[in-house]
């Protein structure tokens, strides 16, 4: 019994974090950006930027209701003075996470100088974490929430700011 109780364990483990996407291979983007924004909030950190909303403010209490199964929100914003192209190529070490069976694609759209995708990651049939890549001709946008049951979560966190 202990050895399916442990076995249960590491499974539960092993797709949580799953969810959570390893972001080191966009430092490459960093180094040549002119502007860079860079966010990573685990579970305790959102927790604690939660603590001040007020729940007297309707929109800081949708916001503090859709952060409660948040557990961890990582963005990556980089702008570049010169024009490019990006290539899946360059996506690669990301894109490959992706293949995990568990994400499913939600959006593909790609236009003349304009390139978005969204996955979301399923766990026994419910979505428990998204990811958005957005490339334009300058930017380069890449969200991972992971516990995200739906995409207004992330709009809730627009809602805090852990200085407050």
């Amino acid at each position: 019994m202990r050895n399916y109780v442990l076995l249960i364990v590491m499974l539960i483990a092993g797709t949580a974090s799953a969810q959570q996407l390893d972001l080191k291979s966009l430092d490459k983007f960093a180094e040549k950006a002119k502007s860079k924004t860079e966010i990573n909030m685990d579970e305790s950190m959102l927790k604690a930027a939660s603590t001040s909303l007020r729940e007297n403010e309707k929109d800081e209490k949708i916001a503090k209701k859709s952060i409660e199964g948040l557990k961890g929100f990582f963005l990556r914003v980089y702008e570049f003075d010169e024009p490019f192209e990006l290539k899946l190529d360059d996506l690669k070490p990301l894109v490959d996470q992706l293949k995990d069976p568990n994400w499913k694609p939600l959006l593909r759209s790609k236009e003349e100088k304009e390139q978005t995708e969204i996955w979301l990651h399923y766990t026994n049939g419910m979505a428990d974490g998204m990811v958005l890549i957005a490339a334009e001709s300058h930017e380069l946008t890449v969200i991972n929430g992971v516990g995200v049951t739906n995409l207004s979560d992330l709009k809730a966190l627009g809602k805090m700011s852990p200085l407050k």
